[in-house]
């Protein structure tokens, strides 16, 4: 296709018949610059000894153009010393007494009107790309840059300029067809797009990967060269991550990033989805409710309100056409909002090698073998439903269970569906069939991957119990880390417990014990922690449920010590008992406060 273009448009201006200028047509991102520059600027410079490139965008006048010709053609640091004494000619008296110096300042800085007209009569041998014609700041604009184009090629010797537009956004269709005699229309097909990424990332790209993109593309119909890069950007770097996962089913797992960064990019762009919307397309979910609120079916949608519908169903429509599902974390990656997760395996769904069941969760098993498919599916309902084994994680456990509700709807396999949420739901209840996780954000962020509805029917019953035994877990482990040292805990205290009570978890006798055998300077520290977390204003609010345990701390520490010779152990704890008792004053005012204000 570049090759083709470009041999059009030196055809084209080899024609005598017709003044050498023309217009390279073409949609907003469908590689006319790219093409320009990479291919018909060297080829115009072989044919013209000098091209040069000049957009529009950003130029407000005809003057703004004309500067920007003549200091292109006759500032360029190659060419300044050959036509330095024919500058110097033009500038006459300006440049006098002044030099080489005194005429490139006299071009450069103060040419009038009349100066760069003479410039630019003089102009031969040379050819332009002008860029971005639909960018013209108005219509005259427009017309005063063709008119000087045309006077350019018309009465100068050897000068061929050719210019790029979308020819869709030129109000005036009429001063194209004024101007040009030969038109090139760039249309780029999915293996000419290929080819240019193919060129920009040959280190990326293989076979596998190339065909992928093709296949994107293709079914995208997409043509915009702008998409294409950008979704390229964000593809670059997890193909390169993905590669070095071992355990990663590297023919399955590209392929199908590929696609879905494709797809979330082209929806990003072309309709310019948010993350809210592709999500909730990833989910299929209807948008309907969105915009009709209370109307009937009967009343008449205005144009707007259709218009969004039609807008969110095809966004609808392109993310959910992925061949497997399209994770949040995913969305969000593409969409430049979050870097690259550490769990990329977890949080982008990928497939692991050997592991049929991993094909079901992430619903890649178009391309198994029916022995295999059949294989997948015993995996599947032993992982569901034997409780006799070691717990499932409990996310990986849904998203199976998401993906065999799918299964049996589409008639995959047989069965009865709600005897299969029966059996889940038994499973969900069975203490200990499924390990507990605490809900993090990106975790939180994949389970909005359920689509079926009974999935998310029983997750939204499973969830509550999952992060009270979480909750119960994470609580088990604090104590743990906290009766063995502060150092050791105070990292997720710090993180975590700022505004929320956590002290009255903890048994106080325990708690006393424990410090005797911290290191002496955590006693200190530890103290310096609960005066400050009383003294900050935080405590009438948030901390209620853990005021008495640091009544009982300082007691039952001033008990403790008294009992103490003086030694290094008793000097910290008398500064704890200090800290506690300034704790303590703030505390009361609080109690204070809210009985009076009670």
């Amino acid at each position: 296709m570049q090759k083709h273009v470009t041999a059009q448009i030196i055809d084209y201006l080899n024609e005598d018949s017709f003044p050498s200028i023309l217009l390279l047509s073409g949609k907003w991102g469908c590689g006319k610059t790219y093409i320009a520059r990479k291919n018909i600027l060297p080829e115009l410079k072989r044919k013209y000894g000098k091209a040069h490139y000049v957009s529009l965008y950003g130029v407000s006048s005809l003057d703004d153009f004309r500067d920007k010709l003549v200091s292109l053609a006759y500032l360029d640091k190659e060419n300044v010393a050959s036509i330095i004494s024919s500058i110097k000619n033009i500038a006459g008296n300006v440049a006098k007494g002044l030099g080489d110096k005194g005429a490139t300042i006299a071009v450069a800085n103060a040419l009038a009107k009349p100066m760069k007209h003479k410039l630019l009569s003089k102009l031969n041998n040379c050819a332009f790309i002008v860029d971005d014609l639909e960018r013209a700041s108005s219509k005259q604009l427009t017309s005063e840059v063709l008119g000087e184009c045309l006077n350019l090629v018309e009465n100068n010797i050897n000068i061929a300029i050719v210019v790029l537009a979308n020819e869709d956004h030129i109000e005036d269709k009429s001063i194209l067809e004024k101007t040009f005699n030969n038109k090139v229309v760039l249309t780029t097909s999915p293996s000419d797009i290929v080819k240019i990424i193919k060129q920009k990332y040959p280190s990326t790209l293989d076979d596998v990967t190339s065909q992928a993109a093709f296949n994107a593309i293709t079914v995208l119909q997409l043509s915009n060269l702008r998409i294409v890069q950008r979704a390229m950007q964000r593809c670059v770097p997890i193909i390169d991550r993905i590669k070095k996962l071992p355990d990663v089913d590297i023919g399955v797992a590209l392929p199908r990033i590929i696609e879905q960064v494709f797809r979330i990019c082209y929806a990003h762009y072309e309709y310019d989805a948010s993350y809210d919307e592709l999500c909730k397309g990833a989910e299929s979910v209807s948008f309907e409710y969105l915009y009709l609120g209370d109307q009937s079916s009967e009343e008449k949608k205005t144009p707007e309100v259709e218009q969004s519908e039609q807008r969110l169903k095809n966004i609808s429509n392109v993310v959910e056409g992925a061949a497997s599902k399209v994770t949040p974390a995913l969305i969000s990656y593409s969409l430049n909002i979050a870097f690259i997760p550490e769990e990329l395996v977890e949080d982008f769904n990928l497939p692991l090698k050997g592991k049929l069941l991993d094909r079901v969760k992430s619903m890649g098993i178009h391309d198994l073998s029916d022995s295999d498919f059949a294989k997948a599916i015993d995996e599947a309902r032993e992982f569901l439903f034997d409780s006799t084994t070691e717990p499932k994680h409990f996310f990986e456990w849904f998203r199976v269970l998401d993906s065999y509700f799918y299964l049996l709807e589409l008639n995959y396999i047989s069965g009865d569906i709600n005897e299969v949420y029966k059996r889940a739901e038994a499973m969900v209840h069975t203490l200990g069939a499924l390990k507990p996780i605490h809900l993090e954000r990106h975790h939180a962020m994949n389970i909005r991957g359920l689509d079926h509805f009974l999935a998310r029917k029983l997750y939204d019953i499973a969830n509550p119990l999952n992060d009270k035994l979480a909750n119960k877990m994470v609580q088990s482990t604090l104590q743990d880390d906290f009766l063995s040292s502060w150092s050791k805990a105070n990292g997720e205290i710090y993180q975590k417990y700022g505004h929320t009570p956590f002290l009255h978890q903890f048994d106080v006798h325990s708690v006393c014990q424990a410090l005797e055998g911290w290191i002496r300077s955590d006693i200190v520290v530890f103290g310096q922690f609960i005066r400050n977390r009383y003294t900050s204003g935080n405590t009438r609010d948030f901390l209620q449920e853990e005021f008495e345990f640091v009544r009982q701390l300082k007691s039952e520490l001033e008990k403790i010590s008294s009992s103490l010779p003086a030694s290094h152990l008793k000097g910290c704890f008398s500064e704890l008992i200090a800290h506690l008792v300034e704790g303590i004053k703030f505390i009361e005012k609080a109690e204070n406060y809210k009985s009076t204000v009670g």
